[in-house]
């Protein structure tokens, strides 16, 4: 996790989610608007269930995209080492999982967007969804989210 204060954090929360509260009702019409739009609204609505199943899959062969969106999540909230148990150990508190915005990508190193770009350039948010993981939902939605930002970011 993070070794930046508390204070520091919340901060950097309160911008992303104001950022992503403008952004949502700017009434900006491009595709990559909407995608983001769609995007952030299923992960913010994605369900405790869901998010919680990203657990079983710590120990568990799973898909190699579900692992690599995974390890993205943690890259996403600067969660070290980027791994499959330390995405589960950030499923546990849904509220500050789903807790990203379009600012968030602002605060990352070159390096990790630059690793997020490649890493889930090929990925499709579909094929995802239809892993055998429990965890699939989740890491659909949260691959859909990320490929959507990371749009947006280009966009902006």
């Amino acid at each position: 996790m993070s070794s930046e204060n508390p204070k520091a954090q919340i901060d950097k929360r309160a911008a992303s989610q104001a950022f992503t509260d403008r952004l949502n009702v700017t009434p900006a019409s491009c595709s990559e608007a909407d995608r983001f739009r769609n995007a952030d609204d299923a992960l913010k609505t994605l369900s405790s269930v869901s998010v919680q199943a990203l657990r079983s899959c710590v120990g568990q062969e799973i898909a190699e995209e579900v692992a690599t969106i995974m390890e993205c999540w943690c890259l996403l909230h600067d969660a070290r080492p980027a791994s499959v148990s330390q995405c589960a150990e950030l499923a546990s508190d849904l509220s500050e999982f789903t807790l990203v915005g379009l600012s968030t990508l602002n605060y990352l190193a070159a390096e990790d967007l630059s690793t997020l770009e490649r890493r889930t350039a090929g990925l499709d948010a579909s094929l995802v969804a239809t892993s055998s993981c429990l965890g699939a939902e989740a890491a659909s939605t949260m691959l859909e989210w990320l490929q959507a930002a990371l749009a947006m970011r280009v966009w902006t």
